[in-house]
């Protein structure tokens, strides 16, 4: 028994090295085809990465980048858009987005009123879950700390300093457990996409022969705030809402 299980042991491990080295052999040759500007076939070894499941920044920068020299403004944006959420303090990535986001048609402001909850909410969702859960740790080890050292003073002004110093520390690590879920919540809510087709004229009820509204163009991201059938209702920054097909945009 004890030999079989150290056999699939050493399979899986076999397994696992082998993916690792195609995925680095693919990586590699990808980027090659970038360098040698064969850009469809640069784009066609990122792809496949991806469809073995292994999703890095790097991976969605290059095809981002890939896509961007062949001029095809929806997979660009959307690839950078993807780079970004695995490495949002990457300023190349941003960059990169900004150039992309200019070869776009639509140009839509941004007329959202900010508030103090909004300025908080930003602020709040500008860590990641994971951030906040570390961060969190940081400030219970160092309640703790402090709870300790409260309860070794020998002194009344020790004690009342570490005690304290415990009570913010309680009250901090509660916030910022707070924050973590509320991240998570918001990012489970959020559902953002790219315009996936060169152009299309929403409609004002999920079906073709509804009045028309507005016309959105490739590359335009918007937020999907509810699907019906194969439509989906979208909202723009500017607060314009609209219903298109779900096969003309890409979600996030």
């Amino acid at each position: 028994m004890k030999k079989m299980l150290s056999i699939l042991l050493l399979l899986f491990v076999f397994i696992g090295n082998s993916q690792e080295s195609f995925e680095a052999a693919a990586f590699t040759k990808a980027n090659e085809a970038y360098t040698a500007e064969n850009f469809d076939l640069a784009i066609a070894g990122y792809e496949q990465i991806l469809k073995t499941g292994k999703h890095s920044a790097e991976v969605y920068f290059n095809l981002a980048n890939a896509y961007y020299k062949i001029n095809a403004v929806g997979p660009a944006v959307y690839n950078f858009e993807k780079a970004l959420q695995l490495d949002p303090e990457n300023a190349d990535i941003q960059n990169n987005l900004n150039f992309a986001n200019q070869m776009k048609i639509d140009a839509v402001e941004d007329t959202r009123v900010e508030s103090i909850g909004s300025n908080l909410e930003k602020y709040v969702t500008s860590l990641s879950v994971d951030e906040w859960a570390y961060f969190s740790i940081l400030l219970v080890l160092f309640t703790v700390l402090m709870a300790v050292f409260y309860f070794y003073a020998q002194t009344a002004g020790k004690k009342r300093l570490f005690f304290i110093f415990t009570f913010v520390g309680i009250l901090f690590s509660a916030l910022a457990i707070y924050a973590a879920f509320y991240s998570k919540d918001h990012l489970n809510k959020e559902q953002y996409a790219i315009v996936y087709t060169a152009e299309y004229t929403t409609r004002e009820e999920p079906k073709e022969t509804a009045k028309t509204s507005f016309i959105l163009h490739e590359g335009t991201k918007v937020e999907v705030q509810e699907e019906f059938n194969d439509w989906a209702l979208v909202s723009l920054s500017n607060g314009n809402k609209a219903w298109m097909p779900l096969d003309k945009i890409k979600k996030l």
